[in-house]
């Protein structure tokens, strides 16, 4: 799952007015104090300023490790996060790059995003699974305050495939419409449909939630049964026909515990692997003395 999709961060554009003093180098980086500063106030200690310094020497070796694997964002990917940082200083996209620090903010940003990319490419190495006695155990210290059973439903769906060129006209439109409807009527195979007609592959979603869906995937859902298909319908331009691949009652409190447990796991294997970049031929001088 490509959890880029799922990449939000709050970028404050006052963060970037700050102190560029070096306070450690790395190898051939440089770590300034600007890159702790936004984590301290007058009552952080000593030691707490040096244990952020050490979280900055993990990135620094992360970003030699970017660099050498030749991870970088997509653009596309970079320029929705530049628009959600626009949104998030109330300001247009137009007026971000206006303003005078736009070229160091897409390069934090390109940063953050390269940062996640090679977290994920890290743990697609990983072989993470929960036991049933961590879920027991979790589930002991965090139980369900009330009842969490949810319904839910896979969808799988054929986008039709409705070339304009060859159906220029509404009518046409209709009367190949017609030709799938009268197919699926007659039991025809919905994969085998989708093959012919959909302009990808029919895939079953992820597990959801009915009543989280759009309204008018509700509405095509109200009276379907389990493997029945509806009518076509169109969404925006595109004419679309579904049907209930699968349907279970799970416990939501569980899911939750599940994800919890995963991502705990997931964030403690990538930190073990961050750790073995400092290796003996690794250069690190620390000045404290600007603490």
């Amino acid at each position: 799952m490509k959890y880029l999709l799922t990449l939000i961060f709050v970028f404050s554009l006052n963060a970037l007015s700050v102190s560029n003093s070096i306070i450690a180098i790395v190898n051939d980086s440089v770590i300034t104090y600007d890159s702790i500063t936004d984590q301290i106030n007058k009552d952080t200690t000593k030691t707490q300023k040096l244990a952020l310094i050490d979280q900055q020497i993990d990135i620094a070796l992360q970003k030699e490790k970017i660099q050498a694997l030749g991870i970088k964002p997509k653009p596309e990917t970079l320029n929705a996060m530049l628009e959600n940082i626009a949104k998030q200083n109330n300001l247009t996209l137009a007026q971000l790059q206006s303003n005078d620090q736009f070229d160091e903010i897409v390069e934090r940003t390109s940063q953050e995003l390269s940062l996640q990319g090679l977290k994920e490419i890290i743990l697609q190495q990983s072989d993470i699974t929960i036991t049933q006695a961590e879920i027991d155990e979790a589930l002991a210290i965090n139980p369900a305050s009330e009842s969490s059973i949810l319904k839910q439903i896979k969808v799988a769906q054929i986008v039709l495939n409705i070339d304009d060129k060859k159906y220029p006209s509404p009518q046409l439109i209709k009367e190949y419409i017609a030709k799938i409807s009268e197919q699926i009527k007659n039991n025809a195979s919905f994969s085998e449909l989708a093959k012919q007609y959909s302009k990808d592959p029919v895939t079953e979603s992820v597990w959801l939630e009915k009543t989280k869906l759009p309204e008018l995937f509700q509405q095509q859902l109200l009276n379907l049964g389990l493997d029945e298909a509806s009518a076509p319908f169109k969404i925006e331009q595109d004419w679309l026909i579904i049907k209930i691949a699968a349907e279970r009652e799970v416990d939501a409190h569980i899911l939750n515990i599940k994800a919890q447990l995963l991502q705990t796991k997931r964030n403690a294997f990538f930190q073990a692997w961050v750790k073995t970049l400092r290796t003996k031929k690794l250069y690190i001088d620390i000045f404290k003395h600007k603490l």
